[in-house]
């Protein structure tokens, strides 16, 4: 097959895509996933189009919260996606706090000297610098310098300026225009690393521009008054007017060099768009959290978004991560799946996505079901039921084919706690001689048939949260080292009695938990703390790759540091239902209000831009 490429009518040869190329263009029944398909040409003959991949998209995902909300805050320009700093900003009131980035969650390292906010701020994750701002109550002049753990006092602005724009390194920095007493400037200053010394002012003064580049090929776009669409370029001596941005905005931030930049947010957009050394292009994606005076760092092609004014005075912690190229994201989504034949809450389950066991539960107040069903990613199926009927949540751990229950509450008129333990074996449910060392409900538990862990959880009564865990080795429980803070209807996740997460949960008294704790087999260890506390909650996944779903329908992703936020959320906001699963690929099957809804999770990816070629 030949794609012609050029002809007219005036008698000149065709050009074909293999004369070009040195191939023909492809026949396949599905799309290449490599990226060695950028720019290639192929027919599909599934869909019937001729088609192709294209290094011209970008899109934003979330990345990790920042652990204070701000706005007006400075950041590392030059810094990477994976490797950035924050600083300083309003919260209010002004800030001094200092964060880094590591490519998934923030860590507060030492402060800065003075606090502000509409600092000027560039360099690098190890070596930035903060520039003047606004204390909260008077403009100031102050430079700080940071060398990955310290900040040190340098050279002052030469003026007491807010809102200014800022690039480069730390030994080679720049900063432009903001608000002085009582003037907008345009005055520009380049920085060595100890001193400022004046340099060109930009062809239009303003405030709360974004910058790019480098102290002698840099970058000026945006701001106010306007707001400002107005766009120059600097050589290191002076600032040439260039092509303006497509949406005017003041507060705006960017990333990336003199010719290859990308400019997001500022109010009142929310507006992503690249510049390509001419001109710029607005992106058909924009960012999840519209904001201003964020800051960002990265390049053209990977970049970072974080904090900012949602507008003033609401402050965000909200990082974004943007990639562009041929390469696109793909955000995890939930999906419907089979329902229960049951419907029913306060169930537990254990298994994988496609072979998951859903055991017991209430159908109705009061009540307690001995039902129990098997997956298999489609629909489904009754099976043998269990000895004791239990509900309230209970431990749950194991395959669909070599399970285990332990604890729970009985139904009216009992209405107690249970110790008793079953195993289950692919067909039938047995009783085995082991109970709990204490009877309890509400307990959480992970792992598999032979080797497990179960916390917290509530005794008859519901008068005390026993903080209280047991480890199972097959045959026998043991207790062992008490959580940290005690909790009733939490969540885990993990595949043995050595390696464990637990979050969320209910107190007494008290709200709902967002506390995390991991466990390595002798102790429990307090870390990150959920985004969203909540109680009767879903998991699943491992000690460092964990999911957390439902109560009601947020999603939250664990990278074995901190929490994430995702943006899918349930379809059906509901608790107290059976999750199984990993973080790339769970079920939640019931839940209150009592349901036979399933829905399956199909975490985050990526794809190729894939373009179909038309004759328009």
């Amino acid at each position: 097959m030949e794609w012609c490429v050029n002809s007219n009518n005036n008698g000149i040869i065709m050009t074909t895509y293999k004369e070009l190329f040195g191939k023909y263009v492809q026949n396949v029944a599905s799309d290449p996933t490599s990226t060695d398909a950028e720019g290639q040409i192929w027919y599909n003959s599934t869909s019937g189009t001729f088609k192709t991949v294209l290094g011209s998209y970008g899109v934003w995902s979330s990345g990790g919260n920042l652990n204070t909300a701000r706005g007006s805050l400075g950041g590392s320009g030059s810094g990477t996606q994976t490797a950035a700093l924050a600083f300083g900003g309003r919260t209010p009131p002004s800030s001094a706090a200092t964060e880094s980035y590591n490519g998934s969650s923030w860590t507060s390292v030492t402060s800065m000297n003075t606090a502000r906010r509409d600092l000027g701020g560039f360099g690098t994750q190890t070596a930035a610098v903060g520039v003047a701002g606004n204390d909260g109550a008077v403009k100031v002049t102050n430079t700080e310098k940071w060398n990955g753990s310290t900040w040190t006092a340098s050279g002052a602005y030469p003026a007491a300026t807010e809102s200014l724009g800022a690039l480069g390194i730390q030994t080679a920095g720049l900063a432009f225009g903001g608000e002085t007493v009582p003037a907008i400037v345009g005055t520009t200053n380049t920085f060595n690393g100890s001193t400022w010394t004046a340099t060109g002012s930009l062809n239009t003064a303003r405030y709360g521009m974004g910058g790019s580049g480098t102290q002698t090929a840099g970058l000026a776009f945006g701001g106010a008054p306007g707001p400002s669409a107005a766009t120059e370029s600097f050589n290191g001596t002076t600032w040439t007017t260039v092509n303006s941005l497509n949406t005017a905005r003041v507060g705006v931030s960017g990333a990336g060099t003199q010719t290859a930049t990308v400019a997001f947010g500022g109010a009142p957009s929310a507006a992503t768009e690249t510049w390509n050394g001419t001109s710029w292009t607005s992106n058909p994606t924009t960012l999840a959290t519209a904001r201003n005076t964020l800051a960002g760092a990265g390049s053209k092609s990977s970049a970072l978004a974080f904090g900012g004014l949602t507008p003033a005075p609401a402050v965000t912690s909200a990082t974004e991560e943007w990639d562009y190229g041929v390469v696109v994201p793909v955000a995890g989504s939930w999906s419907s799946g089979g329902n229960l034949n049951t419907a029913r809450d306060q169930l537990m389950g254990f298994g994988t996505q496609t072979a998951a066991i859903a055991a017991s539960g209430t159908p109705g107040p009061g009540t307690v079901t001995t039902a129990s069903e098997a997956y298999n990613g489609i629909a489904w199926t009754n099976t043998n039921s269990l000895n004791t009927g239990r509900r309230t949540t209970f431990i749950s751990a194991g395959t669909q084919t070599a399970g285990l229950v332990a604890g729970g509450y009985t139904g009216a008129p009992a209405n107690s706690a249970i110790s008793a333990t079953e195993l289950w074996n692919g067909t039938s449910w047995t009783t085995n001689p082991a109970s709990l060392n204490t009877a309890r409900f509400g307990i959480a538990g992970v792992g598999i048939q032979t080797s497990a862990i179960g916390w917290g959880g509530s005794l008859t009564g519901g008068a005390s949260y026993p903080t209280g865990s047991e480890s199972w080795n097959g045959s026998a429980w043991t207790n062992t080292s008490p959580v940290n803070t005690a909790a009733y209807r939490g969540a885990g996740a993990g595949v043995s009695n050595t390696s464990a997460l637990k979050f969320g949960g209910g107190s007494l008294p008290g709200p709902d938990l967002s506390a995390t704790e991991s466990w390595n087999g002798s102790s429990w260890t307090s870390v990150n703390s959920l985004n969203t506390a909540r109680s009767s909650l879903g998991g699943a996944g491992t000690q460092t790759a964990a999911l957390a779903f439902g109560s009601p329908n947020a999603t939250e992703s664990w990278n074995g540091t901190s929490w994430t936020t995702l943006p899918a959320t349930l379809s059906t906001g509901r608790d107290s239902a059976a999750s199984a699963g990993t973080q790339d690929s769970a079920l939640y099957s019931g839940g209150a209000p009592t349901t036979a809804a399933t829905e399956e999770w199909t975490g985050p990816s990526t794809t190729l831009n894939y373009k179909t070629l038309t004759t328009s």
